[in-house]
């Protein structure tokens, strides 16, 4: 946690200052975030055909706009990040007797929700009917109410005709610039908040690199068909491997900003970037609306029947974070699905026949794993002590289900491991000692029931496939099953 900057000033002025009332802005100030892009990407998974219309109220102004996404959703502002260095100093001045209010562009029943969070505000004022209370307009309402003066703390240059009228400022902004800016205008600063996030570390960990491992399975049907591979063909599968890197982080801030309310209610996933608002889901929203978009064209422009899966492939992600991650099983059958999308990708870009036998698979391999990590948060969820899996359609009742489920899927998939080798791969006598694949089948066996059995005693990550490519007996197996396939060449 950050200390507040004091500056320096003569003890009388002081004194005189932090007697006056301290009026305090709400969005990217008291909270780390904007309520109205929280709003407005709550509502776009919530009821996204109201959501986009709310946009034709923009004509009667930016307060209509806000008392319509008011409307539409509600903040779950309880588990909104608040920028704690700067409420432990507000509750220190509260309880030193002196007066806090919020005043905020944020529409009014929001911040009067907020207010109400953390009870040490004595007034609310906050964008109503058709005033939006931002700039100048907040000034003269903050001189008209405190015509004896106030402290008022913001964060952005929209403040500052706000300090301009107020008798000292309190900076909450990592820009130093800012800071700056109020002094150069001749503004007394009561204390300054620059703690700075890394930004660059926080893109990294919400685009998610180390996940992009499980993209390698474009190049399955690569290796089970090397024979018929050409040079430009594996040129192209590359790309589209690297292509599928990219869409696969931008869905994931998708997925992100879909399981916000969620998120911040989770043991672990609290700390992501948008959840924790490290991130801003504006800049979020403005990366995947500009970069999604491209990538899809991209790909159709790299090989068009591969950039139709890369389509669906978005297609289907975005229908897992809009509603269907909700539905008991289903979701993940769409995981499942989303793996199976991958080889389609590969097949496409490489130019192979499809195999029937290793779709199949696929679907079933990979429904098991999915339906792994749901029981694993389904028995953390019990540990702590809650009725379902927030954010899923999961409640702890649903263990004997997935495990049910999982374990006999991972099954199916070993049956179908053995009709695949010995329909496909023995009949094509692609390999010169086939019988050195009989490894293969084997190897998934332990592999699958390594992972049941860690994730029905609790002891494995969220993510199967995240957790197989640290874990040193998974990895061996895998290592055992590259070294039976240059065996049998």
């Amino acid at each position: 946690m950050s200390r507040p900057i004091v500056l320096q000033d003569h003890p009388d002025s002081v004194g005189a200052r932090t007697a006056l009332p301290l009026v305090v802005d709400l969005d990217g100030t008291l909270l780390k975030v904007d309520t109205l892009y929280e709003l407005f990407v709550l509502g776009i998974f919530a009821s996204p055909v109201r959501t986009l219309l709310s946009f034709f109220v923009l004509k009667d102004g930016i307060a209509a706009f806000k008392r319509r996404l008011s409307g539409i959703v509600q903040l779950d502002v309880e588990s909104l990040p608040v920028r704690e260095e700067l409420l432990a100093y507000l509750r220190q001045q509260a309880a030193a007797g002196r007066e806090i209010h919020l005043a905020t562009a944020a529409e009014r029943a929001v911040a009067a929700a907020v207010a109400e969070r953390f009870s040490i505000f004595q007034s609310v004022q906050g964008t109503d009917h058709d005033v939006n209370l931002k700039g100048p307009r907040k000034a003269e309402r903050l001189k008209g109410l405190f015509p004896g003066g106030f402290v008022y703390a913001g964060d952005s240059r929209a403040d500052l005709p706000v300090w301009q009228s107020a008798s000292a400022a309190i900076v909450v902004s990592a820009n130093p610039r800012l800071s700056g800016a109020v002094q150069s205008a001749g503004i007394a600063i009561e204390c300054a908040f620059n703690k700075r996030p890394n930004q660059l570390s926080a893109w990294i960990r919400a685009i998610r690199p180390h996940q992009w491992a499980k993209n390698a399975i474009v190049l399955v049907p690569v290796i089970l068909g090397w024979r018929d591979v050409t040079l430009g063909s594996m040129a192209t599968t590359l790309a589209m491997l690297l292509l599928l890197c990219l869409v696969a982080s931008l869905t994931y801030l998708v997925n992100d900003m879909a399981d916000l309310s969620s998120d911040r209610k989770h043991w672990s996933k609290r700390r992501r970037p948008f959840a924790s608002g490290a991130i801003p889901v504006r800049d979020g929203l403005l990366v995947i609306g500009i970069a999604l978009p491209v990538a899809c064209i991209l790909g159709l422009w790299i090989s068009p029947l591969a950039g139709i899966c890369l389509i669906a492939y978005v297609v289907v992600t975005l229908g897992y974070s809009f509603g269907w991650k909700r539905i008991p099983l289903f979701d993940a059958f769409i995981i499942a699905l989303l793996f199976t999308i991958r080889i389609l990708i590969g097949i496409a870009a490489a130019k192979l026949a499809p195999s029937a036998w290793l779709l199949t698979f696929s679907m079933f391999f990979f429904f098991s794993l999915a339906l792994a990590k749901r029981h694993t948060e389904i028995l953390k969820a019990a540990e702590h002590h809650l009725q379902k899996v927030e954010g899923r359609g999961y409640q702890l009742r649903d263990d004997n289900l997935t495990l049910t489920f999982g374990i006999g899927a991972s099954m199916a998939s070993i049956v179908i491991v053995v009709i695949y080798l010995v329909e496909e791969v023995f009949a094509r006598n692609i390999y010169d000692t086939p019988a050195w694949l009989w490894i293969a089948p084997v190897s998934i066996f332990l592999f699958s029931c390594r992972i049941w059995v860690l994730a029905h005693r609790g002891r494995m990550t969220d993510d199967p496939v995240a957790f197989a490519l640290r874990d040193r007996v998974s990895i061996g197996l895998g290592l055992l099953v590259a070294v039976a396939m240059l065996l049998a060449l």
